[in-house]
């Protein structure tokens, strides 16, 4: 004679982790268009979450995608968009996320109705769209020559750049160093470490014109930023 309370004692055995390992958000488009959150209780149940990350629809097709802090709070950021795009997701539509260790997010898509949403069977064909020049040009002042420089805001705003920790100053056809990238209120300030003695390597002076140009490496995070000289 089967067990009646079978399958109840089976639901007993999922592990706290596999009870936890989905979760489902209703999509509003001035909210989730860009990036979207994660709920808190989700993460606590796992240990290590990776930073990048695949998203996975019912057809077997894969976006790469970022997780980021986002004050203070968990998103799906880079990618996020194309998938949004691409899935024709709009206001009222909810999404079922379940996490499969260690890097995927299956989605599921639904409209208002609760019906599943027809998924793409094939990606898009994306045009080439170059990536901005991301140059800038500064005079160099006495403050510059100590310590450090001030990144103008479009480059990280307008441009969507990430910013790591650390970057590599590198002098064209001169000294090196690696440096802080740090944002500081308004103000994404490049150098405090080691910029001293990266000016006196390559013989900068006060009043020298500099251009700075700024090299994306994966995740349109900032890998390199070059210096030369402006001719006067």
């Amino acid at each position: 004679m089967e067990n009646p309370n079978a399958a109840e004692s089976s639901h007993r055995c999922v592990s706290k982790e596999q009870q936890h390992s989905s979760f489902f958000q209703l999509f509003v488009h001035d909210k989730n268009s860009i990036n979207l959150r994660i709920p808190p209780p989700f993460i606590k149940n796992f240990r290590n979450i990776p930073y990048k990350i695949s998203l996975k629809n019912m057809n077997g097709l894969v976006w790469p995608a970022k997780l980021s802090y986002i004050g203070g709070h968990l998103h799906i950021t880079s990618g996020w968009k194309e998938f949004v795009k691409e899935h024709s997701l709009i206001s009222g539509d909810f999404m079922v996320f379940h996490y499969v260790p260690d890097s995927t997010f299956l989605v599921m898509t639904f409209d208002s109705d609760g019906c599943n949403k027809e998924a793409p069977l094939v990606k898009k064909k994306r045009r080439t769209i170059d990536r901005p020049n991301l140059e800038f040009e500064k005079t160099i002042k006495s403050t510059h020559l100590k310590s450090f420089v001030t990144i103008p805001s479009w480059v990280i705003k307008n441009c969507a750049v990430e910013l790591p920790h650390m970057v590599e100053l590198s002098f064209e056809e001169g000294a090196s160093t690696t440096t802080w990238l740090r944002r500081t209120g308004d103000r994404t300030v490049l150098g405090y470490a080691g910029m001293p003695q990266f000016w006196e390597m390559n013989n900068v002076q006060i009043g020298d014109k500099l251009q700075f140009q700024i090299i994306l490496g994966e995740w349109n995070t900032i890998k390199k930023i070059i210096v030369r000289r402006v001719p006067s």
